[in-house]
């Protein structure tokens, strides 16, 4: 196995051959921020996030990730990762052990013989040797890995199914097939229950004739299957609850387009693409009931159909999702999302006049990360992102700017406009919902040369997912600070053949809702001056401090089984970060009193006869719950007892005129305030 050191001063690197174990040394962000800034920028000033041209100047004060260690744990020549959204695919547990997985081949071949999964173990001290075969020892690909206990769970897809696999001992021992879903390929895997039950997302494809269309189009089906008894047996495949995909999404969710998050007894799934809402489907009982929630709106509806006759003759711009989005949930029960966006429009028809399936087109400027939390609460008193003209900030927009109403039907294309959402995030204090974009690695506030090599090269630019700063991976600790880590189109790196470069970074938001916002790049050394940095991915549950992510590196852009490094195999190589913060102003929460009310939320929100108040209580307490109109005035008042764990009191509110209502619950000396409308 090869051992490379790197050390992150830009005029060291040390290597050496052949080693039982691939390490990277820690390095400290913030002794070394100075050398850095002389190989990416010109004015030796580490710059902040910048979008559309415009240098970011939100933050409040620079602080920078202080530690991290990057390992080499596997090397494959197999790089197609995902067709969009990438994760379930690092494993943790208490003791601090890790488990790592990746679609693997090292055969050379195109043909891919040995594909399969790709494993390595993290013991809390060093990683195992790389490894020489896959998994399931037969032709197998695209898994997720979950913790099951003191053991692991791992599914893949190989011959048309997906195959479950465990082990008691993680790390330890032969994997044992122990089911198999049948027809159905992409698998996202997670346990809650401490390992109890098991979740499985997944895909199937299918064909049905379209009327606007002479052949059978192949589409995909969305599935769900759940185990009660630690992976042993499984429920048969069925649309997911509160999603019925046939209905409303119109077979829109396809390969790789769900991720999912868990914390403790809940499970949230989280949906995105370019062409349906992003939201995702949450259950706090261990998968046996659910609710779905919005996170960004899709303005046609929840999706587009390439076969309606509206959409075909669409000649309007859409913002939305790129195609990549992660989820996490923190110890409160506060679902966090990052996403990011892209502008595209339908282009259903080729330039004969033929009717196209699923073609579209899109902006060579699309840049922009969101990030958004579950206490977001718009207007009307739902959590969604609001529709364009659902938010009184949309009047000044169009006033200042009145091509907003001229850009789409009412403008509603804009509805994940950034400069809105910029709006909206400063109306907002910034705290539940955020904006980035690109990273201007040179300081001159633009892209350099990407316009002029825009066009033939595009795949270049964008691969699979459409923007410049793409696929952000979100995790949060048990303190409920935040880390995204994600990708970025890379400036400093030179062209390579009109091909370009991207590079890992990584920001941070404390508890408090205070962004760090200097993004640091950690391949930004001479070490890592031909990484290609493409597909990262986190564990959504960072643990003891410490945040785990990865990213793969080639020394050639673009992905060979698309084409765009030629067609050239290379040894792609997957590097493994451990990220623990150390800066002022992060990490634990000092409250002198407990708070009994570590999590607090309504539903229905609107409500019609019944409010229910979920409390996830660190203690038992007695609670006051105390409902108030739009005017103040006190309407409702009870009290309750509480105990540790979940609690669901309810009010009644059948006697409630329709309107906006607020209900505060008190406990142990704190309370909390929430918005709900009454129908």
């Amino acid at each position: 196995m090869k051992k490379v050191l790197f050390t992150t001063l830009a005029i060291a690197v040390a290597m050496t051959g052949f080693a039982q174990r691939p390490v990277m040394q820690k390095s400290s962000v913030a002794d070394i921020a100075v050398k850095r800034q002389k190989t990416i920028v010109q004015d030796d000033i580490v710059p902040p996030m910048s979008f559309n041209g415009e240098v970011m100047t939100k933050a409040t004060t620079v602080r920078a990730t202080n530690e991290w260690t990057e390992y080499e744990t596997m090397a494959t020549y197999y790089d197609l990762q995902s067709n969009s959204m990438l994760g379930n695919r690092i494993a943790t547990w208490q003791d601090g052990s890790v488990a790592a997985v990746a679609t693997w081949d090292f055969s050379g071949s195109t043909s891919w013989p040995d594909r399969g999964t790709g494993y390595n173990y993290f013991d809390g001290e060093d990683w195992g040797d790389w490894p020489e075969e896959n998994a399931e020892g037969f032709f197998s690909g695209w898994p997720a890995i979950a913790p099951l206990g003191n053991g692991e769970i791992l599914a893949s897809h190989g011959g048309g199914n997906i195959n479950i696999f465990k082990r008691e001992v993680k790390g330890e021992g032969d994997w044992e097939q122990v089911a198999t879903i049948e027809g159905a390929t992409w698998p996202r895997i997670a346990t809650t229950g401490n390992g109890q039950y098991v979740h499985v997302i997944c895909c199937e494809s299918v064909e049905e004739t379209v009327p606007e269309f002479n052949n059978p189009v192949g589409r995909n089906e969305v599935y769900y299957s759940r185990s009660t008894d630690g992976g042993q047996t499984f429920s048969a495949k069925a649309f997911p609850p509160e999603v019925d995909v046939a209905g409303i999404y119109n077979k829109d969710i396809a390969a790789d387009d769900y991720v999912m998050a868990t914390n403790g007894n809940t499970i949230a799934i989280l949906f995105g693409s370019t062409t349906f809402e992003l939201f995702y489907i949450i259950s706090r009982d261990n998968g046996e009931t659910w609710e779905k929630q919005v996170v960004a709106p899709f303005p046609y509806g929840n999706s587009i159909y390439w076969g309606q006759t509206a959409i075909t003759n669409a000649t309007d711009s859409i913002w939305s999702c790129d195609n990549s989005a992660s989820i996490a949930i923190d110890n409160e029960g506060t679902v966090h999302v990052a996403f990011g966006l892209t502008r595209w429009a339908p282009a259903p028809y080729d330039d004969a006049g033929n009717p196209q399936w699923g073609y579209y087109s899109y902006w060579p400027y699309t840049q922009g990360l969101v990030y958004w939390n579950s206490k977001f609460t718009n207007e009307q008193g739902g959590h969604e992102i609001p529709l364009f003209g659902d938010w009184s900030g949309d009047n000044a927009l169009i006033e200042a700017d009145p091509t907003y109403t001229l850009n789409g039907t009412n403008g509603i294309s804009n509805t994940l406009n950034v400069d809105r959402l910029w709006e909206m995030a400063d109306a907002y204090g910034g705290n539940d919902l955020y904006v980035f974009g690109f990273l201007d690695e040179d300081g001159n506030d633009t892209i350099d040369s990407y316009a002029e090599n825009w066009g033939d090269n595009s795949h270049a630019i964008v691969y699979r997912t459409f923007g410049i700063a793409t696929q952000p991976a979100i995790s949060v600790d048990d303190n409920g600070n935040v880390m995204i880590l994600f990708n970025v189109l890379s400036q400093r790196l030179h062209p390579q053949q009109t091909f370009y470069y991207r590079s890992a970074y990584v920001t941070c938001r404390d508890y408090t809702g205070t962004w760090f916002e200097n993004a640091y790049n950690l391949t930004g050394d001479l070490a890592h001056s031909r990484d290609e940095v493409y597909y990262t991915t986190v564990n959504p549950n960072a643990l003891n401090g410490s945040f785990w992510g990865y990213y793969f590196a080639d020394a050639n852009c673009g992905l060979q089984l698309d084409g765009d490094n030629n067609g050239t195999i290379t040894e792609n190589t997957m590097r493994v970060v451990k990220i623990t913060p150390d800066m002022e102003g992060w990490g634990v929460k000092d409250n002198e009193a407990v708070n009994p009310m570590t999590a607090t939320r309504v539903y229905p929100n609107p409500a019609t006869d019944v409010l229910n108040i979920e409390v996830n209580a660190s203690q038992a307490s007695e609670m006051n719950i105390s409902v108030f109109n739009i005017t103040g005035q006190k309407v409702i008042e009870k009290n309750v007892n509480i105990s540790t764990g979940i609690n669901v009191p309810s009010v009644s509110t059948s006697s409630l005129t329709s309107g906006i209502y607020f209900v505060t619950v008190k406990a142990n000396g704190f309370e909390n305030t929430m918005k709900f409308i009454v129908k």
